[in-house]
């Protein structure tokens, strides 16, 4: 293997990542609604809340260091 296509992503791991997250995320709705008795807006209410926490770090990251300074 040549050293450039070890840093490249490729989009085999872009779709099992996107495939596991979509998974994940069909788990979690199944365990907030049937196991703990969440209904469906509920937990629409905390996935955008949880999203916004998660999302908020990075974006703020991303605006901190400007459109030039790409680490």
């Amino acid at each position: 293997m040549d050293g450039k296509t070890d840093s490249k992503t490729d989009f085999e791991s872009i779709a099992v990542a996107i495939c596991v997250a979509a998974y994940t995320a069909i788990m979690l709705a199944y365990l907030a609604q049937y196991d703990l008795g969440l209904t469906a807006a509920q937990t629409r209410h905390l996935s955008m809340v949880a999203a916004l926490f998660l999302a908020l770090p990075i974006a703020l990251d991303f605006l901190r260091s400007g459109p030039g300074n790409v680490r």
